[in-house]
């Protein structure tokens, strides 16, 4: 019982300062891996926060262009008026991938045609999105690693100071064992938010393509591919997401 009310204690007086003392009194090799791991964390929040301002642009713009591709179906005519104000609508807003896809197949009449441009710009939107998720994926890799290599430079160090001083005192061995935690903490605190913010981000990657598909279906239908947008039956048309957004 004593033993555990000195370690609450101890934890309790832990504070911002102590947890900096720790740090500077690491080994040159422990400052360094946790400068690595302080570099991957603020590179996967930048990551993080830049797509999803981009995510948000983009949800935002498609909910506008399944409205007006909507107000196009419901008109059955394939070049009509309503046709013409989506297309004014994708040349206003070329950063939306659904917008790129109507204008690259802009001209195009026949649905193998069609669907060869969709597939090439559904590759080209994809792959921009996808830029710099490999810093995402690096740090979810390498930081628990990192951290783990960090614990046995630390639980070395300790052993190694009991050598050399031939003796087992908390003074002796405490440094290494505080190294051997920290870089733990720190290589945890920076691969869980990099997993998190992975996962959701390839989803919402995801989701974009499925809407590309979707739009592709309508276009290649629109050509004749399936069927006309005359008559469309509602059954046939991209559905929304309900459930889960962009």
């Amino acid at each position: 019982m004593p033993a555990m009310i000195h370690s609450a204690n101890f934890l309790a007086t832990l504070g911002p300062g102590e947890l900096v003392g720790l740090v500077t009194e690491s080994t040159f090799f422990g400052k360094f891996i946790l400068l690595v791991l302080l570099f991957l964390s603020v590179m996967s929040w930048a990551v993080f926060i830049d797509k999803a301002r981009t995510m948000s642009r983009i949800r935002a713009g498609h909910q506008v262009f399944w409205e007006k591709c909507e107000i196009w179906l419901d008109s059955g005519s394939a070049n009509g008026a309503e046709r013409s104000a989506l297309v004014s609508y994708c040349r206003d807003n070329t950063d939306l991938p659904l917008s790129n896809l109507i204008l690259e197949t802009e001209s195009m009449t026949q649905w193998p045609a069609i669907r060869r441009a969709s597939e090439r710009v559904s590759y080209l939107e994809t792959e921009n999105l996808e830029r710099y998720l490999i810093l995402l994926s690096t740090a979810v890799t390498i930081s628990p690693f990192l951290g783990l290599l960090g614990t046995v430079w630390g639980i070395m160090s300790s052993f190694w100071g009991m050598a050399s001083m031939q003796s087992a005192n908390l003074t002796v061995v405490a440094p290494g064992i505080a190294e051997a935690l920290i870089t733990t903490i720190a290589g945890l605190a920076t691969a869980i938010p990099a997993v998190i913010f992975y996962n959701m981000t390839v989803r919402k990657i995801d989701l974009v393509g499925n809407e590309l598909d979707r739009l592709r279906t309508v276009l290649e239908e629109a050509a004749g591919g399936e069927a006309a947008p005359v008559g469309r039956d509602q059954s046939h048309r991209p559905e929304l997401h309900d459930r889960e957004t962009i």
